[in-house]
């Protein structure tokens, strides 16, 4: 309790060390770092999702044969993908739910799999590529994605059917526009279980945790900011993201998000793994505790706490909160990943909406164009230079 005691003043301390001035976020200061205006693609989420879901058509099929769904995608993408394999497993699924991030299928996939291929930009290769080997070896498979080389290979090429799904600016800020048409198209075919109930109540958790805890991005009580400021003050700090498998794929997307947005390192690991390896990370912080002049040169790491409170397990539970003591002990502080909503979906995707935005004010407090991947941009032109593999398809 003592522990837990200390743990609480130094986080609350951290957070008021945190509050800024009005203008450290003005609208000023937002467009001279975010010329492209970012942000307003995450302001728009809720309404985004919104259309997304009412107004996309999904094809109806006989999924009575699968017992597989494997999604090809990578990137933004493929989070889809992975938020859908949670849900899947949160629902007790009898199917099989898998993401697939390469060029190749495994020869494992059989007449039962179905193949769901994923681009936002409608031109990632990889995802071009197993949509290729899928119907090269007979396999069932639907597409979806803005247009592009994914719409006009699936219709005339392979004979897929193709679902075409609204992009904003980049892909990663068009994740609404995917996530909703794929959940869909797998509820419409009664492959997942999901009432709509479930996921009216997921678009409003997004309007609520906006009002919650954004509430205007000039005001000081922009808890979201304050977040990302305590993982961007020391430059030298790598945010740490601590899930469990009911938060996997939140956790794998904050970690993207802060990678492609905050142009920073960043690490996700899930209870109770991280428990048997990454744990031990934090003995090093215990041999400065007793060192004060160390400990001042040493600014305290902050792990963050992707769990749903009120109905982890208990095995879980127990071990977020003994993690969390390890981590007190050691000079380190935790924070909880904020959400809202009752419905699982609502949680996680409220969770992962708020993280999207921490990621984007940490863009800001660095002074970095959130919007720009100058590394990727060249990867991909090495790369059409190289293997110049879409035009080969």
């Amino acid at each position: 309790m003592k522990t837990k005691a200390i743990q609480k003043r130094k986080v609350t301390k951290r957070a008021s060390s945190l509050r800024h001035e009005d203008a450290i976020l003005s609208r000023a200061l937002l467009s001279a770092i975010d010329p492209s205006d970012l942000k307003g693609d995450y302001d728009l989420w809720p309404s985004f999702a919104l259309k997304s879901w009412t107004e996309t058509e999904v094809p109806v099929f006989d999924s009575g044969r699968f017992n597989r769904v494997v999604f090809a995608g990578l990137g933004g993408s493929s989070l889809t993908g992975e938020l859908l394999i949670d849900l899947a497993r949160e629902k007790n699924s009898q199917i099989s739910f898998e993401t697939l991030k390469d060029y190749h299928i495994p020869n494992s996939l059989d007449d039962k799999t179905l193949v769901i291929g994923m681009s936002s930009s409608g031109a990632t290769e990889e995802t071009l590529s197993v949509l290729s080997e899928a119907h090269k070896k007979g396999l069932a498979g639907f597409s979806f994605g803005s247009g592009g080389p994914i719409e006009s290979f699936s219709k005339n090429k392979w004979g897929f059917g193709f679902v075409r799904t609204a992009m904003l600016k980049v892909p990663r800020s068009s994740l609404p526009g995917m996530f909703y048409p794929v959940l869909k198209f797998l509820v419409r075919n009664r492959v997942l279980e999901v009432s709509d109930g479930e996921i009216n109540e997921s678009i409003r958790a997004m309007n609520l945790a906006k009002e919650d805890f954004i509430n205007g991005s000039e005001h000081k009580n922009n808890r979201i900011a304050n977040l990302a400021q305590a993982w961007t003050q020391d430059q030298s700090s790598i945010p740490l993201l601590y899930s469990s498998d009911r938060t996997r794929a939140v956790g794998l997307r904050a970690r993207q998000s802060i990678n492609e947005n905050a142009k920073m390192h960043a690490f996700n690991s899930e209870i109770p793994e991280l428990c048997h390896n990454e744990i031990v990370g934090w003995d090093y912080r215990a041999t400065l505790v007793s060192d004060k002049p160390k400990r001042q040169k040493s600014p305290s790491p902050l792990a963050l706490i992707l769990r749903l409170r009120e109905d982890d397990p208990p095995e879980i539970r127990t071990r977020f909160e003994i993690v969390r003591e390890i981590v007190g002990k050691t000079g380190g502080e935790t924070m909880e990943a904020p959400y809202v909503g009752v419905s699982y979906l609502a949680r996680i995707v409220s969770m992962l909406y708020l993280l999207d935005y921490a990621s984007y004010y940490m863009a800001i407090f660095r002074r970095v164009d959130p919007i720009k991947t100058p590394s990727i941009q060249l990867l991909k032109r090495e790369l059409g230079k190289r293997l110049n593999y879409v035009e080969q398809l």
